[in-house]
């Protein structure tokens, strides 16, 4: 797969949930199938952070893939979300999703726990890792990069090293600073695609800098504005870009993502749910435990985002 196809919008998909703690398959397909129907989407991705995959089984995993590929027309690419705490459970991870139609691979970091976070800064073993992806799996893969302050980010000499791979096409840079996304654009732009992926201000900042699209949770809201203020930010209209950005994005990010600042510990999951069922997507906004589901205050902030922003009912 050449890397330069990928562009414009991934937008990253919520994994609905029913009363009995069970996946709602049946919310699931109206929700991705409304997604991917939207005109100028590169892909949709399925059970990453905003899908709750830490909270998702093997089985499961796979049954959202193969739901999300009957729901989702044939050129949109299929993105699937794998994470595991060893190597070899990633590789089964990863073939878990390709025998269920998925198209690319988001690789969560294998090193996001104590023992092992000071081996994401060595190129040697990340290398290690993915190759492994890359010629046991076999499909194309986005690399998940932390931001810095997880103590889990990859060093920018392992994200080159691991960027030699065939199957590494892009990275998911979710560095929170416009500056870091930057410097990873800057040295890696040639050879993979940089996605930008922050759901505060500093997404404009990132989309601006030679940035060939975005992989966002926050999309599922309203999908074509985020359509939209990709592609004008990335290949259209600046000025244009800009306004999106300050009248719909940015009051959804408040509300929704609360800035990335976490003032409250209301699970993110929760609140981008709680939007999409006032928008009539999705019937819950639960999620399953640990994280936190939606209060009244919380409730009432995120109407006020959605009536700020110009939201439109998903479905009448």
């Amino acid at each position: 797969m050449d890397f330069r196809e990928i562009k414009g919008l991934i937008s990253a998909t919520v994994t609905p949930f029913k009363a009995d703690g069970s996946i709602d398959y049946d919310g699931l397909h109206k929700h991705v199938a409304r997604v991917g129907a939207t005109q100028g989407l590169y892909g949709v991705a399925v059970s990453g952070h905003a899908g709750e995959v830490l909270t998702l089984n093997s089985e499961e995993r796979g049954q959202i893939v193969v739901r999300a590929k009957k729901a989702l027309p044939a050129h949109v690419k299929l993105v699937a979300g794998i994470e595991s705490r060893s190597i070899a459970g990633l590789v089964e991870e990863g073939l878990i999703a390709k025998n269920a139609g998925a198209d690319m691979l988001l690789v969560l970091p294998l090193f996001d726990v104590r023992p092992y976070r000071h081996l994401c800064h060595h190129p040697e073993s990340v290398y290690a890792l993915f190759e492994r992806l890359d010629r046991e799996v076999g499909l194309p893969m986005i690399v998940f990069q932390y931001p810095e302050a997880t103590g889990c980010a990859y060093s920018l000499p392992a994200l080159r090293k691991i960027a030699t791979l065939p199957n590494v096409v892009g990275i998911k840079a979710a560095t929170v600073t416009a500056t870091k996304y930057a410097e990873i654009c800057d040295a890696l732009k040639d050879e993979v695609a940089v996605l930008a992926a922050c759901d505060a201000p500093s997404l404009l900042g990132m989309l601006l800098h030679h940035a060939p699209g975005a992989l966002l949770g926050i999309s599922v809201v309203n999908t074509e504005k985020w359509v939209e203020l990709v592609y004008e930010a990335t290949e259209g209209d600046a000025k244009k870009a800009k306004r999106i950005h300050n009248d719909f994005a940015c009051p959804l990010m408040e509300a929704i993502y609360e800035y990335q600042l976490q003032r409250t510990p209301t699970s993110t999951c929760a609140a981008n749910k709680e939007a999409l069922r006032q928008l009539g997507d999705i019937a819950s906004s639960w999620v399953r435990p640990p994280a936190l589901n939606v209060d009244a205050a919380r409730i009432e902030a995120i109407r006020q985002g959605l009536a700020k922003a110009g939201a439109k009912k998903h479905f009448a």
